[in-house]
C-alpha cells in the first residue's frame, strides 16, 4: 500500500499530492567501492516517555550495487539503511543525502522504540532517491521513495522523510478498522511534528500544524492528536501509543469507534465524555489556534507556550 506525503505550502494551504507506482529500468549508476566506519550523533530513548539524550553510535557503511548500506545497533536493536541510487540523477546533492541519513538515525530508532516494536515494523529500511514519475515522497513495506528533484527545489524539506518513516512504522494499517482512513496520514504528520529533525530546525520554518480553522474536524486534524498527546500522556500512560495499538490491532471496525474512544479515554480526565465533546474542548482552546510556524526567529507561539516535544 502506497502512502503519499501531505505537504503544507508556505502559503499555509494544505496540498495532498498523489503518486504513481510505476518502475523504470535502472540507470546503472556506478558507486565507487569503499567501506568506512562512521561515527555520528543520534537521539535515543530508553522509555517512550523519557526525554531523548544525545549518544554516539557507530554506523558501519559499505557499498553495494548502485548505492550503499549503513548499519548500526541502538538499544539492542540492529537497524540498517540502504541508499538506493540506481535512478538518482544527482539533482539531490550528496550533502542532502547525507542529511537524510542523519534524519534516519536520529528519528527511526525512536519511532521504532515507541511504536514499531508493537507493529513489528521492519528494522531494515531502503531509501530510493529516484528521478522518475513519483510525486515528492511515499512509502510501501520497508521502502521509502523521495523524488530526486524534490530537495533540489525544496532544499530544506528533510522532514518529508520523517513522515514516510512513520508510514513504515505503521506497517500496514487497514482502513476498514479506522474511524476515518485519513488517520493514516494524520498519524504520519503527528510524527513529522513531534519527531521533527533537529527539534524542528527545518520543519518549523516551512511546514505547519494547521489550526482548527483549516482542519475543522478530527478526520482532518493533526493538531488534535498532538493536543490529546499533550493532555493525556504521562510517564505512566502513553496515549498515542494506545491509539497506535488500536489502529494497528484491527480491534474496532470503523463503525464502532465510539468504543475505541471510550477505551482510550478510560482512566483519564476525559473518561465518560464522547469524542465530540472532547473535540469541542480542543476547538475552544488556544492550543487549537496558536501558530506553529517558527520563522527565522526561533520558537513558534505554540511551542513557546506548550512544551510539546521535550518528553520525546
Amino acid at each position: 500500500m502506497f502512502h503519499k506525503e501531505k505537504l503544507i505550502a508556505l502559503c499555509l494551504i494544505p496540498v495532498l499530492l498523489f503518486a504513481g507506482c510505476g518502475k523504470t529500468e535502472s540507470s546503472g549508476t556506478t558507486i565507487q567501492a569503499t567501506t568506512t566506519t562512521t561515527t555520528t550523533t543520534a537521539a535515543t530513548t530508553a522509555e517512550t516517555s523519557a526525554v531523548p539524550t544525545e549518544t554516539t553510535i557507530d554506523i558501519k557503511t559499505s557499498t553495494i550495487d548502485n548505492g550503499y548500506l549503513q548499519q548500526a545497533t541502538i538499544g539492542g536493536v540492529s537497524y540498517s539503511l540502504t541508499i538506493d541510487l540506481a535512478k538518482w540523477e544527482k539533482n539531490t546533492s550528496m550533502e542532502q543525502i547525507g542529511t537524510l541519513e542523519e534524519v534516519f538515525w536520529e528519528v527511526y530508532p525512536r519511532l521504532y522504540k515507541r511504536f514499531g516494536e508493537y507493529s513489528k515494523a521492519p528494522v531494515d529500511v531502503v531509501l530510493h532517491i529516484e528521478n522518475e514519475g513519483y510525486e515528492i515522497a511515499e512509502a510501501w513495506e520497508n521502502n521509502v521513495h523521495i523524488h530526486d528533484q524534490w530537495l533540489m527545489n525544496n532544499p530544506t524539506d528533510f522532514d518529508c522523510f520523517v513522515h514516510e518513516l512513520a508510514h513504515v512504522i505503521q506497517n500496514g494499517w487497514d482502513e476498514e478498522y479506522l474511524e476515518y482512513s485519513g488517520y493514516i496520514e494524520r498519524f504520519a504528520d503527528y510524527c513529522r511534528f513531534i519527531y521533527a529533525f533537529k527539534n524542528g530546525l527545518y520543519n518549523d520554518e516551512g511546514w505547519e500544524l494547521q489550526t482548527v480553522e483549516n482542519e475543522p474536524d478530527r478526520e482532518s486534524s493533526v493538531r488534535f492528536l498532538v493536543w490529546l498527546d499533550y493532555n493525556l500522556s504521562s510517564p505512566d500512560r502513553d496515549f498515542i501509543l494506545n491509539y497506535f495499538r488500536i489502529c494497528s490491532s484491527m480491534k474496532y471496525e470503523k463503525t464502532a469507534w465510539d468504543k475505541a474512544w471510550a477505551e482510550l479515554f478510560k482512566g483519564t480526565k476525559f473518561e465518560g465524555m464522547s469524542i465530540d465533546k472532547v473535540w469541542e474542548l480542543y476547538a475552544s482552546s488556544d492550543f487549537a489556534m496558536l501558530s506553529s510556524y517558527s520563522g527565522s526567529n526561533g520558537t513558534s507561539e505554540l511551542l513557546t507556550k506548550y512544551d510539546i516535544r521535550s518528553r520525546y
